[in-house]
């Protein structure tokens, strides 16, 4: 039976690094490993008007409600359910470089106590009853600060969906800030998440490798063994 892991995380935390090194490792280790990455940008219908908006084309990020946003994403990952569904049946571990985790704390950081809480239990419903795109069995939040994250876009390389230096998101560090203590609230409450820091205790930055054997042991214990 195949197992699916989603990693999740602020904006240049380093998901898409961390994902393709799991990748290499498990197949090298005899475990049939797939990926798939969202938004898939240039790959499906949705993807392309989210690569308008996150390139600020619908207006400012304070201006627009999360509800039609959310609806967005969800229907992007909807278009994507074949897929994810023919890689879950052809490999053992499938790993999402962002996925359902990723709508929860962007939109989610918009609002705030009771509203919060009605709007996650609102898209998980969406996402995974109306639209029924399958439910990760583990999902990874790969914890950093606002502050290093702003550093860590900067040396980005220039993406397809945007003409910008940083898109609508990378942009704000603030609201940077609101999407992490999401994911960190969720990994409170759901015991399926599991937080993976980037940092020491001492603010410097944990070498990939280090994070790497983390995000191997969490997979191993919670989906392989």
């Amino acid at each position: 039976m195949s197992r699916f892991i989603a990693i999740e995380g602020i904006d240049g935390s380093g998901k898409g690094t961390q994902t393709a090194e799991l990748k290499r490792y498990f197949d090298d280790s005899g475990v049939r490993c797939s990926t798939i990455t969202f938004p898939r940008y240039s790959e499906t219908m949705m993807g392309k008007q989210i690569g308008r908006f996150l390139n600020g084309e619908f207006g400012p990020l304070e201006h627009l409600h999360p509800v039609p946003i959310s609806l967005m994403y969800a229907v992007e990952r909807f278009e994507s359910r074949g897929l994810i569904e023919e890689k879950l049946r052809d490999c053992d571990l499938l790993i999402a470089d962002r996925y359902v985790g990723s709508n929860f704390a962007y939109q989610g950081a918009h609002l705030s106590g009771e509203k919060r809480r009605e709007f996650l239990e609102w898209i998980s419903r969406v996402e995974y009853e109306l639209f029924g795109v399958p439910k990760p069995d583990l999902v990874i939040v790969l914890d950093l600060p606002a502050d290093a994250s702003a550093n860590r876009v900067a040396m980005k390389n220039a993406r397809d969906y945007t003409d910008q230096t940083t898109d609508l998101h990378e942009s704000d560090q603030e609201y940077l800030a609101s999407v992490r203590d999401v994911y960190l609230q969720l990994c409170e409450q759901n015991e399926t998440w599991q937080l993976s820091p980037c940092l020491t205790d001492s603010g410097e930055g944990l070498s990939v490798d280090a994070i790497q054997e983390n995000l191997r042991q969490l997979i191993k214990k919670h989906c392989l063994e």
